[in-house]
């Protein structure tokens, strides 16, 4: 069998292990009880944008290491890693900005903050858009992957400049890891999180060693390969409308503040643009974490509401996390495409 289509295979279960990972933790794993801002459940982006974040800083490390590498040895094949992680992790920088924006909405009320680490990660991204730019515009081919690799190397003093940002910068709204400490450690937690970190790894380099590889895939694994990217997405797409089909068949809204026990509690509500309290007959006793009642911050649904009272509600998976997990489906069709071009890519116009 071709090296080729064993990477492909491979690539076939971890891409449908991936889905189920990612489908499982926005529908099942926990979240924080309590935040400063926004709802606790929109954390549950911690097991979905995080992991990609992480591993586009390892992908253009690896830009970094092969491009040291072709300008120690200049062997054709590290500057094809160089092309390739770089491709690969801006991809993935690409996904982190519109799920950190959609993430920051949510919490921070706002898609553009310039929090320190948003600023640090745009930075990135168009720093690291310019490495194709500038490869495209050199039409000599002796010298262009030697500026190429001269380039990668100087703007990836961005990577730390971007990882470091919230931790060296006076204010940033953005989550810490001392901020989450506690929830970090739970194991259930780690798990899930560290599970999606390892197969977001895998497809990251089990991505860029196929792109590399000039070696076609067979028709045979070329066809697992879309059919594992088709499944892949419509699975994420499936939970997807699966999570904004609970918004329907009450009144959806937001809580403010929680009085009462919970055999007895009103909500501070807003309905249109007024704030107004709101009974709830239901028994909220599944809801108390350390003595309190966990809903501040939450998107509810109130079933059954009449004069200003409700029979129950549900906590609801908000927007923020339903659309990062759309626009993840996406990231993950386009990477795939991206692969499945390959053939013509290498070897032509920019390799």
């Amino acid at each position: 069998m071709p090296n080729t289509d064993k990477i492909a295979y491979l690539l076939v279960i971890v891409f449908v292990l991936d889905a189920l990972v990612g489908s499982y933790a926005v529908l099942r794993a926990p979240y924080p009880a309590f935040v400063n801002l926004g709802s606790p459940a929109a954390y549950l982006n911690i097991y979905i944008h995080v992991p990609v974040a992480m591993i586009s800083y390892v992908l253009y490390t690896g830009a970094f290491i092969a491009a040291i590498l072709y300008l120690a040895k200049h062997r054709e094949r590290y500057d094809r890693y160089v092309y390739a992680f770089t491709l690969v992790a801006t991809l993935y920088a690409a996904y982190v900005l519109v799920s950190g924006s959609i993430w920051a909405h949510e919490s921070w009320g706002s898609y553009w903050n310039w929090d320190p680490r948003e600023t640090g990660v745009l930075l990135l991204f168009l720093a690291y858009l310019v490495y194709f730019a500038l490869r495209s515009s050199i039409a000599d081919p002796d010298r262009r992957p030697v500026v190429s690799a001269t380039y990668a190397i100087a703007a990836y003093a961005m990577v730390p400049i971007s990882y470091a940002a919230p931790r060296i910068a006076s204010s940033s709204l953005h989550p810490t890891k001392a901020l989450l400490q506690g929830f970090m450690e739970q194991p259930e937690v780690r798990a899930i999180f560290y599970t999606k970190v390892l197969l977001v790894l895998l497809i990251g380099l089990l991505a860029v060693k196929l792109y590399v590889d000039k070696e076609a895939l067979s028709p045979r694994a070329r066809r697992a390969l879309k059919l594992s990217i088709l499944v892949s997405v419509l699975v994420m797409l499936s939970i997807a409308g699966y999570l904004s089909a609970q918004y329907s068949g009450g009144k959806v809204t937001r809580v403010y503040a929680v009085f009462g026990s919970p055999s007895d509690a009103k909500l501070l509500v807003k309905m249109g643009n007024e704030f107004t309290n709101i009974t709830i007959a239901e028994n909220l006793s599944k809801y108390v974490v350390e003595g309190r009642i966990a809903l501040v911050g939450h998107v509810v649904k109130l079933v059954g509401l009449q004069d200003h009272a409700a029979k129950k509600l549900e906590v609801l998976v908000p927007s923020c996390v339903i659309l990062d997990f759309i626009f993840y489906a996406l990231f993950i069709s386009g990477l795939g495409y991206t692969l499945l071009r390959r053939e013509t890519s290498i070897g032509e116009e920019e390799l």
